[in-house]
């Protein structure tokens, strides 16, 4: 694999132009305006009646849990799947709740229902089902079991951005819905989250959490700043400098409850309904892509795709991939941060020592553990070119026969 010394690959990248960021400080001047236009064209895309935006992806998440616990008080359990971003279980205990975990099924990360069924109890606000990766899943049986149990169901779609299942749109399948604008997701703001219901009630709760920023000086030039910085360091020849500097903590897993819950300013406003007339163009990269690297992958016979369910059509955010057979050669998840090929979230939830106090329950969820072990990622944004596509295939070979150190990373 011969690539630049210079040469880098995020593991996710969503890509801002200049005309994003003068779109963006066109709206400074009206950020009403730019805010409900941003949720017209949300509300019109998405097909659903009520849309409201945070600060954060996890802010949205929060929200959304609150605005349940204001119609169910009595109820203050969420249940995750055991496998997640770590971000999820911080915005449970950032609402002022428990959390409780089910089990996934290891060949499409859907909800392992016997799993889940076990863990609904009378205490159970709702269950969150998360469509990781941009893999779409089928939230039909879990629906009717959060129903029959009088649980609501919140969609995170939060890596699925116009994805679908049956033709239904990921984000709009429960009571509650949230997409992520935060870096690396299908489209950003630097940072955002979209909160989507039908549901009047939820919308009421919405509107009592979330205020809209209003023009904060400070704020303003930081995010000005990181959307310069997004345009020019996600590039391939620049993003080794942002990720070689460990306090920016690009790419790290982080348990953190001590956030702001808030709405969404009128740049960043400005700047997603810039960039949501290209989500569309953004996912049929990511997957022409990932068809290219399903391809050449399946030659491989020792390492397994996760493969999307019937009447699924992913967006392939990251490619998640595994073993054939039992763990890595030599123990060790073989990553190459030069090419993006990383692992994915390092821990089931369940082992978050900060988390430990705030789970209602105990139990053991061995394919949880099993993916925070052995799952690999690979990129699929724009930026992958087709010798980085040549150079990933030939690197997973060599690592599943053992003729690769596995671990090293750094570089080809």
């Amino acid at each position: 694999m011969n690539m630049s010394r210079f040469r880098m690959l995020p593991p996710s990248a969503a890509p801002l132009y200049p005309r994003d960021i003068m779109a963006g400080l066109r709206a400074i001047g009206n950020p009403d305006e730019a805010v409900e236009s941003l949720c017209a064209a949300i509300r019109n895309k998405f097909g659903v009646r009520h849309v409201s935006l945070a600060s954060s992806g996890r802010a949205g998440l929060s929200a959304g849990l609150r605005a349940l616990r204001r119609i169910s008080p009595e109820r203050d359990e969420v249940l995750l799947p055991a496998f997640t971003s770590f971000s999820v279980p911080s915005a449970v205990v950032q609402a002022g709740l428990k959390v409780s975990l089910y089990d996934l099924q290891p060949d499409t990360l859907a909800p392992d229902m016997d799993s889940l069924q076990g863990a609904l109890t009378p205490k159970t606000l709702c269950v969150v089902a998360c469509h990781l990766f941009g893999y779409p899943i089928d939230l039909g049986p879990l629906r009717e079991m959060c129903r029959a149990s009088g649980a609501a169901l919140f969609d995170d779609a939060a890596q699925a951005m116009g994805a679908s299942m049956g033709g239904r749109l990921a984000g709009t399948m429960g009571d509650v819905g949230l997409f992520s604008l935060s870096r690396g997701k299908n489209m950003t703001a630097v940072d955002g989250g979209i909160v989507l219901t039908d549901r009047d009630d939820v919308a009421e709760g919405l509107s009592a959490v979330l205020a809209e920023d209003g023009l904060k000086f400070l704020a303003l030039l930081r995010d000005l700043a990181n959307a310069l910085a997004l345009a020019v360091m996600l590039h391939p020849s620049a993003y080794w400098l942002p990720a070689s500097l460990p306090f920016l903590n690009i790419g790290a897993s982080i348990f953190d409850p001590h956030f702001e819950t808030g709405g969404l300013d009128g740049f960043r406003a400005g700047l997603a309904g810039s960039v949501l007339d290209r989500l569309d163009a953004l996912n049929a990269g990511r997957r022409s892509v990932a068809v290219s690297l399903l391809a050449r992958l399946d030659t491989l016979g020792s390492v397994r795709t996760l493969r999307p369910l019937p009447e699924a059509e992913p967006v392939f955010l990251r490619l998640p991939l595994l073993p054939e057979k039992g763990g890595w050669p030599h123990g060790r998840v073989p990553e190459i941060p030069a090419l993006g090929v990383v692992r994915s979230y390092p821990l089931a939830l369940q082992n978050i020592k900060g988390l430990k106090p705030y789970l209602a329950g105990q139990g053991r969820f061995p394919m949880a553990e099993m993916l925070a072990m052995n799952l690999l990622t690979l990129p699929t944004h724009d930026h992958v070119r087709e010798g980085d596509i040549a150079a990933m295939v030939s690197y997973c070979g060599r690592s599943c026969a053992g003729l690769v150190q596995s671990g090293t990373g750094g570089g080809p």
